[in-house]
């Protein structure tokens, strides 16, 4: 796991994070690692969300509220064709009756 220094924080930014992770229970080190890692997640969850929407609003722009079938079914038939097939081509060749 890689390791970071963080130089010249400020004693107030020490003091919170030392009241912040006795609350919790945590020492600061967990605290600054949860905190650093909630602000990453929580940034990289909106940018998903936010790209979710638009997905969304271009299905709404390019289908309506059309609801589609599940094509479940579909494509496990279309699974054990194709299945059948290349057996068919990679089978050995039979050899003819006497």
């Amino acid at each position: 796991m890689t390791q970071i220094t963080i130089r010249r924080l400020d004693p107030v930014v020490i003091e919170g994070l030392k009241k912040r992770a006795a609350g919790a229970g945590r020492s600061m080190e967990e605290e600054a690692r949860k905190i650093l890692s909630e602000a990453i997640v929580d940034v990289q969850l909106e940018r998903r969300r936010a790209w979710l929407k638009e997905m969304k609003k271009l299905q709404r722009q390019l289908f309506g509220d059309k609801v589609f079938a599940d094509s479940t079914p579909l494509i496990r038939q279309m699974r054990k064709d194709r299945s059948r097939h290349l057996e068919k081509l990679t089978a050995p060749p039979r050899r003819a009756k006497s």
